[in-house]
């Protein structure tokens, strides 16, 4: 009860002045306990008890919180790019192992085993709350890393690789210590310190002398970072009404710990947007950018436009660079309009309930890189790139959704592309 209390925006003895505002409250507080991806399904009926006295009911259906996840997923930056080679060995495989809500305080254990393109094992824990109030909470987390092929470069905007089959071309391990402060419903602080060692063959050196810093095959160094979250959004996996703001600064190396082979600060900001402008129209547009500043940036170290971020349409390009800026814009009408479908036969209250919507998706995105090392073997960097096109959206139980677009880009080159998050 006290985890499902944190997210409800009234209290026992609270005046509302309207019933306007109390339902307003009761909506707020309805998205804010299936946000916390906990149930499938979260009802908040009020009961009036007198003129001025109500009385309110949350009835939740739980999902299912041991959660083993198979892994088979692309090493390729989407599932587009993978697809125009299936080579199986470009595939990652193995489980994850989620036990969500440990202790009933929606604590969440985490470890991961996978094997194939590239072996990973790691472990997490996180507690949203650590303290009476709970407002503070704290994760933890350390894993491995190794790959045979890794990319070290690009060329006409496609990725270059160096692939020493058995040997362990590059090797990473990775741990971190996150504090989080959440002072409000829809706001989130989290201050972070991690470590990181990498090292790669001799081999990979001799070709790319800046993979790390120049001419070295091993970097390892400390980090620390602050995020600033305020999101209120209706739905956190496909939002349709509802703000999001997001703040992500990141100091790479640090000095007074005689760490000097890195010295670089990143800034990413996101602001996105969704109004429902009808019972099945929903308009929206997101406005995402990154900055790098410092003396020099390895390339181990530089992510631009064409992995989590990318133009819509340009699916099969990497675009390198310090800096980006990339601008989305939706217009989205239901054509299954969102709705829980109940299997009364079904014995298993987890997998009772069924959301489902679908969604016709017309979009526009424009994007810029600024890359002062590799643009003159990449013609898609320092100019701006644009995509429009078509889709459908399928929203369903347990934050799942699929896109199929149909997207031209500034080339004026087409194709089908197949997503699995949501496309902001």
């Amino acid at each position: 009860e006290r985890v499902i209390f944190r997210e409800i925006t009234l209290r026992e003895g609270d005046t509302v002045r309207t019933s306007e505002q109390l339902y307003y409250l009761l909506e707020r507080s309805r998205q804010n306990v299936y946000n916390m991806g906990l149930f499938n399904s979260v009802h908040i009926v009020p009961t009036y008890l007198s003129a001025h006295d109500v009385f309110l009911t949350v009835t939740v259906s739980e999902r299912w919180f041991y959660w083993p996840t198979p892994i088979f997923k692309y090493s390729d930056p989407n599932f587009n790019t993978w697809w125009l080679t299936r080579d199986f060995r470009r595939v990652y495989y193995g489980a994850f192992l989620y036990r969500y809500n440990m202790r009933g305080r929606n604590e969440t254990l985490y470890a991961k085993v996978q094997l194939g393109y590239a072996k990973e094992f790691a472990v997490r824990y996180r507690f949203p709350f650590i303290d009476r109030k709970q407002r503070w909470g704290l994760a933890f987390g350390a894993g491995r890393t190794q790959q045979d092929e890794i990319t070290t470069g690009t060329l006409d905007n496609k990725r270059e690789f160096i692939t020493l089959r058995g040997r362990e071309t590059r090797r990473e391990w990775k741990g971190d210590l996150e504090a989080t402060l959440r002072p409000a419903f829809d706001m989130r602080h989290s201050f972070r310190l991690g470590f990181t060692h990498a090292d790669v063959l001799d081999s990979v050196v001799r070709m790319v002398p800046g993979y790390f810093t120049e001419g070295d095959a091993r970097i390892d160094y400390f980090s620390i970072g602050y995020s600033f979250v305020h999101d209120q959004r209706d739905n956190r996996v496909y939002p349709l009404s509802g703000t999001f703001t997001m703040f992500r600064t990141d100091h790479y190396g640090l000095a007074f710990l005689g760490d000097d082979q890195v010295d670089l600060t990143t800034f990413y900001g996101a602001v996105q947007r969704s109004w429902r402008t009808g019972e099945r129209w929903s308009l929206g547009g997101s406005l995402r950018s990154k900055v790098s500043v410092g003396p020099e940036l390895p390339y181990y170290m530089q992510q631009g436009l064409g992995y989590d971020d990318y133009v819509r349409g340009y699916e099969y390009d990497v675009i390198d660079g310090e800096h980006y800026a990339l601008f989305k814009a939706n217009a989205l009408w239901a054509l299954v309009k969102p709705r829980e479908y109940i299997f009364s036969g079904m014995k298993n209250d987890n997998f009772k309930t069924l959301y489902l919507a679908v969604y016709l998706n017309a979009f526009a995105d424009f994007g810029r890189v600024w890359d002062s090392r590799y643009a003159y073997k990449n013609p898609l960097a320092n100019r701006i790139q644009q995509g429009y096109g078509i889709g459908v959206n399928v929203v369903t139980s347990y934050d799942q959704v699929m896109r199929v677009e149909f997207a031209v880009n500034g080339r004026a080159a087409s194709g089908f592309y197949l997503h699995f998050a949501q496309p902001f």
